[in-house]
């Protein structure tokens, strides 16, 4: 497991983060998001509860000043709660979130953090950043070119950046390598799903082997289907991260529906496992609303699921698509990962390619 240094501007033993005093703003993004990995790894390592309780609290000052897509830091800054600087960024620049570092921060610490907390909504900030920002990074190329900001402008595209082999062009190939081990985490007796990717998990648990496959089109279809493997009869749990906005959620096993779950938390399913078990997890995939702030509530991004949907602009110099609320939550499917809304083509960032977009509209 990796660690990150420590930046600190207090004095050993004083860390305002534990009383919620917001010190973020002004501060260096991806720098001092990183180094609440190593306050994460005193806890783990060192059993050190203020640690924990400094990386939960400025956690959540993070995720106040975060983008619709989990993206933080225009120009590299942190910001104070309150304020503008997420509304003005949308006109006033095009970096506002060091995909890479950033991601490859945000992914350690909302790992350290699910282990310590068993929070699934720390899941959810870890998928929200990932189907968002770093997995439409485009390519590393072997002259040094790389994708370094996620753009939200008004007038947004994605491009690399002008440096060659700049830092973003290191953490890339590292998520590449590490992602897989936020797919799934242990416990006595029990798996964690914490992301939906198809996948096969292969482990060792009170001398039974055990294999669990995992399949689906997540997140462009709510349907996730796992079956089981196992050398013999083993009673264990199997949890599955229930996301905060997948209200009415629902869990078959072998056909069998079970006990509602409760979105925001895991679904423990405990029972003795066969060869052959199958478990289906249903996502009711929603569309919501999400103000850029609560100043600004008519400038929304349109959310299904985890997914951003960005509005795909005829021209990089085009107006802002203005559409209205009932609008963008009734968009329709126009093939198998974009949508329309009143002649407005609107695709994830993943799915963009080199068309010009913008991540938010202006409510009509």
């Amino acid at each position: 497991m990796s660690s990150a240094c420590a930046i600190s501007t207090t004095r050993p033993g004083s860390i305002p983060w534990r009383g919620g005093e917001h010190v973020l703003n002004g501060r260096h993004a991806y720098s001092y998001v990183n180094s609440l990995c190593s306050a994460m790894m005193a806890y783990l390592a060192a059993g050190s509860e203020k640690h924990l309780r400094a990386a939960r609290n400025a956690f959540a000052m993070l995720q106040a000043q975060s983008y619709a897509t989990g993206g933080w830091g225009p120009d590299e800054m942190l910001r104070g709660p309150g304020s503008d600087a997420l509304h003005d960024s949308l006109t006033n620049t095009h970096h506002h979130f060091e995909t890479p570092c950033g991601s490859y921060a945000h992914f350690k610490l909302t790992r350290y953090l699910l282990r310590a907390t068993g929070d699934s909504r720390f899941g959810d900030s870890m998928e929200r950043v990932m189907y968002n920002t770093v997995l439409g990074a485009l390519p590393l190329q072997a002259d040094g070119r790389n994708f370094y900001y996620s753009d939200y402008n008004f007038d947004a595209r994605r491009v690399y950046k002008e440096a060659r082999w700049a830092c973003c062009s290191g953490t890339l190939p590292q998520i590449a390598a590490d992602y897989r081990v936020n797919l799934y985490l242990r416990g006595p007796r029990a798996v964690y799903v914490n992301l939906y990717v198809p996948s096969t998990l292969q482990w060792e648990d009170d001398g039974a082997r055990l294999l669990l496959t995992q399949v689906g089109d997540y997140p462009f279809e709510g349907k996730v289907s796992f079956s089981l493997e196992v050398s013999r009869p083993i009673s264990m749990t199997l949890n599955f991260r229930i996301p905060a906005w997948a209200r009415g959620a629902r869990i078959r096993v072998n056909g069998e529906i079970q006990p509602a779950p409760v979105p925001g938390q895991f679904a423990a399913v405990r029972r003795v496992w066969r060869s052959g078990d199958q478990v289906e997890l249903l996502l009711p995939l929603r569309s919501r609303l999400e103000p850029i702030d609560q100043r600004h509530p008519d400038i929304v991004a349109l959310v299904r699921g985890p997914m951003v949907l960005m509005p795909v602009k005829p021209g990089l110099d085009t107006s802002i698509p203005t559409l209205t609320r009932a609008a963008l939550l009734n968009a329709e499917r126009a093939g198998t990962r974009e949508w329309r809304a009143e002649g407005v083509t609107l695709a994830p960032f993943t799915e963009l390619g080199d068309r010009p977009y913008t991540a938010y509209v202006k409510l009509a």
